[in-house]
């Protein structure tokens, strides 16, 4: 099926790199030798691309992995669980097989040393991205030239980014520290007024050193209940919560949003629950039994008990998505946003 020249030039590359890929919009496969040097083969194929790409990689395969050849056939579901031993890593590289590449990324075996080849294996496939996602996760990477790049590479992606989800994890593993600039860090903070997902991103990863972009000051506290809310970055993290809410229009925004809430706000005498009206009750009886009953105490109270068991059953059921979440969550959004608005507003 493939050409013998093409086939004697794989071989070729074979023997003389440490890493392949390819590249198959533009059908050439690109080795990297052991100076870091880059070989390129330009494929000549005979019959549908996709096919010869596959046949390449069947070769590749055969070639580098011998009787394990039918291994890149189990990649994709081990590929993301971390179980691809230790010893098949360098090899796997070789194959040019993406998934291959997503394996020993997310392998608990993976060297700084081999974070290089990785990274470079990534380059220019349709898996970059989320590649990039995985070893950021990673703390030897962040520290590592390699995490810089990756971060520079996702920053320069986000336009492009378009999953909910992505974004937010995207947001909040670019925010880790040493990743990008403080310039970028604002811009991204300002960007998030017309995105709220990155906004969802900074609440999840920068709590306590959020931007105070708006003269944002503490309270005084006069109880250990609402130190944590009346402190400049608790005014700050709620004010931004509540921006995200007025402007909900994706499920796992709210999700993500609810969750930070009340994991901030957990009192060890609240219990989390899937009914707002259980949480009000709750927080007055909690307020009763603690001799508090200002109404920011109810407040602060309500929050800790917020989670997404509060909406997921209401959005699953009835698919909620766009501005019907709002309107259909009302009755639970309403008496969240009346809590923090409590907790944000001077006595």
């Amino acid at each position: 099926m493939l050409t013998p020249e093409d086939k004697l030039k794989l071989n070729a590359l074979i023997v003389t790199c440490i890493a392949i890929r390819i590249d198959t919009y533009k059908l050439v496969v690109v080795g990297l030798n052991k100076d870091k040097k880059e070989q390129t083969i330009h494929l000549n194929p005979t019959i549908d691309s996709d096919k010869y790409i596959q046949a390449v990689q069947k070769l590749l395969a055969g070639k580098v992995l011998g009787n394990m050849g039918a291994y890149p056939a189990y990649l994709k579901r081990w590929s993301r669980m971390g179980q691809v031993n230790s010893t098949n890593l360098v090899a796997l590289l070789k194959i040019g097989n993406i998934e291959a590449v997503m394996a020993v990324a997310n392998s608990k075996n993976l060297s700084a040393e081999m974070l290089d080849l990785v990274w470079w294996c990534a380059t220019n496939t349709d898996q970059q991205a989320e590649i990039g996602r995985f070893l950021l996760t990673r703390d030897f990477v962040i520290s590592h030239t390699v995490g810089r790049q990756i971060a520079n590479y996702l920053l320069e992606f986000l336009p492009f980014t378009d999953d909910t989800v992505q974004l937010i994890d995207t947001i909040n593993l670019l925010l880790q520290k040493g990743l990008i600039s403080q310039q970028a860090k604002e811009k991204l903070w300002q960007q998030g007024r017309r995105k709220p997902a990155f906004l969802v991103g900074f609440i999840e990863r920068m709590q306590g050193n959020l931007p105070n972009t708006d003269g944002t000051f503490a309270f005084r506290s006069n109880t250990q209940e609402l130190e944590c809310v009346n402190s400049e970055q608790g005014q700050i993290l709620l004010k931004t919560i509540a921006y995200i809410l007025k402007k909900i229009n994706q499920e796992h925004i709210l999700y993500r949003t609810l969750e930070v809430l009340g994991v901030y706000l957990s009192h060890p005498m609240i219990r989390p629950s899937n009914q707002i009206e259980v949480l009000q009750t709750q927080a007055q009886t909690v307020s009763e039994a603690l001799g508090l009953t200002d109404e920011k105490i109810k407040a602060r109270l309500l929050l800790a008990g917020v989670s997404e068991k509060l909406v997921v059953d209401t959005i699953s059921a009835h698919g909620l998505a766009g501005s019907a979440i709002r309107k259909k969550l009302n009755t639970v959004l309403t008496p969240i946003q009346a809590a923090i608005e409590c907790l944000t507003t001077p006595q």
